[in-house]
């Protein structure tokens, strides 16, 4: 995997994002996972948060205090979080798409 510098738009305690110069890709770290999105896809999967078909309680299945499941894309493939996590998640997000939208008016 190549190494590229970031610029850092937001973060919590949990992780951050970042987006290359470079190839113009947002990373998305969160806990021990590590995203790669265009645009586009970022706010596709922001969007997803706020989908009630998406976000899932998962009752006794959650282990470590992670109840809230999140549905993806991929089969059998679900992301986990406790509700702080879940909090933090969507603010981090949300404050990376007011950085991306400072940034792309301080260009012009």
């Amino acid at each position: 995997m190549t190494s590229h510098k970031l610029l850092i738009l937001a973060s919590c305690a949990y992780g951050y994002v970042g987006k290359c110069p470079c190839c113009e890709k947002f990373n998305l770290v969160f806990n021990n996972q590590l995203f790669i999105f265009s645009e586009d896809d970022l706010r596709q999967f922001r969007r997803m948060f706020d989908d009630e078909n998406t976000i899932f309680d998962t009752g006794d299945v959650g282990a470590s205090g992670r109840t809230l499941g999140m549905r993806t894309p991929l089969n059998n493939f679900y992301l986990m979080f406790t509700p702080k996590e879940m909090d933090n998640f969507r603010n981090m997000l949300d404050d990376a798409f007011v950085m991306i939208e400072v940034n792309k008016v301080l260009q012009y």
